[in-house]
């Protein structure tokens, strides 16, 4: 693990909410990839890394620990947990409830600015080149994000987030492919255009559906890559 202090991507920083706590730098490094699961986690390597002390190093894991992120094991201490195929479909069946349950919300209530930076953003997705993968996380993160934030219920927020880092944490260094690209600028550009012509319940939809398009895509990725592995 290198110990220079990397800029934080755009994704990161809505998801982390922009902090720089020694809980989301570890959490960061664990959702980019810079600790894979099995890492043992030593708490004096980690407070020279981030230049700090151990007792916030201590904290931080005991916290990760709480929310699957991290586990403790009686002979090696802290790891990076596993995330297995099966926490990844239990995340995206959280998310196809969240989901739907703050567009609901958003469809009645949105601005006519937000909507512009929803627009904004879509041009932003669409000048990415179809290799840029971690540019289209970032700002399909950015796309949703502006659709959720507005909600009343930070509990739920939370939670999206926590899960949205677990899977970044489970395929973030793998890349999109050209049709899941062309799929997700697709899908977006439907919602909006919903969204923009007051269809609340056909937006629902057209959410709940990308949302499922995106956990089938991602299943099939990862299924594919276990089979070579165990091949």
């Amino acid at each position: 693990m290198s110990e220079q202090v990397s800029e934080t991507s755009l994704g990161m920083q809505i998801l982390l909410q922009g902090e720089q706590s020694i809980y989301n730098r570890i959490l960061a490094d664990i959702a980019t990839g810079k600790l894979i699961s099995g890492d043992r986690l030593v708490t004096t390597h980690l407070a020279t890394c981030y230049q700090t002390s151990i007792n916030p190093v201590r904290e931080a894991l005991k916290q990760l620990e709480g929310e699957g992120f991290v586990t403790f094991q009686k002979n090696s201490g802290a790891r990076v947990a596993a995330f297995e195929y099966a926490t990844m479909r239990e995340v995206f069946e959280i998310l196809q409830l969240l989901e739907p349950y703050f567009l609901s919300w958003y469809a009645k209530h949105c601005s006519a600015e937000s909507l512009a930076r929803l627009d904004a953003i879509q041009a932003q997705l669409k000048s990415l080149d179809v290799s840029d993968s971690a540019g289209l996380r970032d700002l399909d993160t950015a796309f949703h994000w502006e659709m959720y934030r507005h909600h009343y219920n930070a509990s739920a927020l939370r939670l999206w987030k926590n899960k949205k880092l677990i899977l970044q944490a489970l395929h973030g260094d793998l890349p999109v492919c050209q049709e899941r690209f062309n799929a997700t600028l697709k899908e977006h550009d439907h919602i909006l255009y919903l969204l923009n012509a007051g269809d609340d319940e056909s937006a629902v939809r057209a959410l709940t559906k990308h949302v499922v398009s995106g956990g089938d895509y991602w299943s099939s990725v990862i299924t594919e890559q276990l089979s070579e592995l165990s091949a």
